[in-house]
């Protein structure tokens, strides 16, 4: 995570960018040259395929999917502490709530000779290829097709994932996409080697992933004015992130952790139905195992000396990363008062902002969801 402030004007929806390519090593041969942008050097999937809404949100090319920048070690986090809490039996419900929102994030990517491709079961392996060169460009994974058999099975390798739990979800819903038949999915790893085997069924219909939907809030207005690349128009922030294509990293070159660009709509519904099945214990208990976690990336970032007021530029970086649009911070007797519009996750964001606002400072923190889109949060330093 970052501190870039956000300015300058909206504009570029409509611009052609300018393009160059550059060889990287891991794409298939089907796409064997990266596109990136001439001016802030972006990879043109990145700034295509999504856009930054001027109200703190990450779109995908049809709108129907909203997606985040998050560190690795923060996905990683909540899966864990939620199975050591709860225990593995909540396992199922993370695949199936990520496949369900990668199936529709595929179908929203499934453009040109791509979209040819998923119809035709000749050529769908390059399919598979193309997206899992994909996964590489959003952080996900080193993706690599070892086998297909059209029709009964596809097999994923790769040796490090943003979440072997969550990608297994993604390939789950890609192969839903493609297939369009119900499947299952194990997981092995040998020799640090991670080998996700699908077999498909014969079952048209996939109950276990249709039964989630999308439930978006209607987003608050907001006047973000992103500082945007001048050809692809994508915030210039996104420019301070690298991409290693090789290993399938995205790296925030500020702290030098790993990300991915994923979709919430997955983690939302599997927030919701553990939330509903355990109780709102859930949303405390997220918020501040979320607040530790980012506590531990914060060593790696320098400040800047501000007035209660003032640290609402520390939460900029909310908003390019599509996790919401910070509004304001004020100072209150005992601390900070804060207000993020349009967060992806409520306790997710706070626990995020608490430990931003609170720079290594002992502070306890308290949050509200004081209206649908309105987050409000509470630190009290100690």
């Amino acid at each position: 995570m970052n501190q870039q402030e956000g300015t300058g004007k909206r504009s570029y929806a409509d611009r052609a960018p300018r393009k160059r390519w550059v060889r990287s090593k891991g794409l298939s041969v089907f796409s064997p040259l990266l596109r990136v942008c001439k001016e802030c050097g972006v990879p043109l999937a990145i700034s295509q395929d999504h856009a930054w809404e001027e109200h703190g949100r990450i779109l995908s090319r049809d709108t129907s999917q909203r997606l985040v920048i998050v560190e690795r070690k923060i996905i990683n986090g909540i899966l864990e502490k939620i199975t050591a809490k709860l225990g593995r039996e909540y396992e199922k419900t993370f695949i199936h709530a990520k496949a369900f929102d990668a199936s529709q994030y595929v179908r929203s990517v499934m453009v040109g000779w791509r979209k040819v491709a998923a119809g035709y079961p000749l050529v769908r392996r390059p399919f598979y290829e193309l997206l899992c060169d994909r996964a590489r460009i959003l952080g996900m994974a080193d993706a690599n097709v070892a086998h297909y058999q059209r029709g009964k099975e596809v097999i994923i390798t790769c040796t490090q994932c943003y979440n072997k739990t969550f990608f297994a979800g993604d390939i789950l819903g890609a192969v839903y996409a493609g297939e369009k038949r119900e499947a299952t999915i194990d997981i092995d790893d040998s020799d640090g080697e991670i080998i996700y085997t699908v077999t498909v069924l014969d079952n048209e219909r996939f109950e276990a992933i249709e039964k989630y939907s999308f439930s978006w809030e209607v987003p608050l207005p907001g006047y973000i004015s992103y500082k945007r690349c001048k050809k692809c128009g994508v915030p210039f922030s996104v420019s301070f992130f690298s991409w290693d294509i090789s290993r399938g990293l995205m790296v925030d070159t500020h702290n030098g952790e790993p990300v991915a660009l994923i979709d919430v709509a997955g983690i939302n519904a599997a927030y919701a139905e553990i939330k509903a099945r355990s109780g709102n214990w859930v949303d405390d208990f997220l918020a501040v195992e979320i607040k530790d976690m980012v506590d531990g990336i914060l060593p790696g970032l320098e400040w800047k000396r501000r007035r209660p007021e003032e640290k609402i530029r520390d939460l900029f970086f909310l908003a390019y990363r599509g996790m919401g649009n910070p509004v304001f911070t004020e100072p209150t007797d005992d601390g900070i008062r804060a207000r993020i519009e349009n967060p992806f996750n409520y306790p997710i964001v706070a626990g995020i902002a608490a430990s931003f606002l609170a720079r290594d400072k002992p502070a306890a923190f308290d949050w509200e969801r004081v209206m649908p889109g309105r987050l409000e949060l509470n630190l009290h330093f100690l």
